[in-house]
């Protein structure tokens, strides 16, 4: 479906910063054992691949649950109902809620730079890509991310 293919479209510093913490970061019980290790280039792209496929999983989901009913027309077509807009934006929402939950977690192992953007939500979500806490969701309507 043409709505799917635009919501997989994802900010590539969003997938290096979420993909890393989906499964490959050492958490604060694993740091007491051993000395905190900066991310690799193969931990960097299995969380990548990782966050593709949760992202596609969640998307998937959401267009197989899409009916003839959930589109109303407007002066530019069909468009997504307002409750499917929302569920939309929730998705890009949750994406940058874990990814900026994940990273306060894994703090250490980030660079210095990286490490600062936590201190301040909307430089965090700018830095995944979407200029003013906006995302152009490509099908007639924006999301903004809080």
């Amino acid at each position: 479906m043409k709505t799917l293919k635009k919501l997989k479209k994802l900010p590539a510093i969003l997938a290096f910063v979420t993909a890393t913490g989906c499964s490959v970061f050492s958490y604060a019980d694993d740091a007491a054992a051993s000395p905190v290790q900066p991310l690799t280039k193969e931990e960097i792209q299995k969380g990548i691949t990782d966050l593709r496929e949760l992202q596609n999983q969640r998307i998937e989901a959401w267009g197989a649950s899409l009916k003839p009913e959930d589109f109303e027309r407007s002066w530019f077509g069909r468009i997504l109902k307002k409750q499917k807009r929302q569920e939309v934006c929730g998705i890009y929402q949750s994406i940058v809620d874990e990814t900026l939950k994940l990273a306060v977690q894994n703090r250490s192992r980030l660079p210095e730079a990286d490490q600062k953007l936590l201190d301040d939500r909307n430089a965090f979500i700018q830095s995944l890509g979407y200029q003013n806490n906006i995302v152009d969701t490509q099908m007639g309507f924006n999301c903004r991310l809080k």
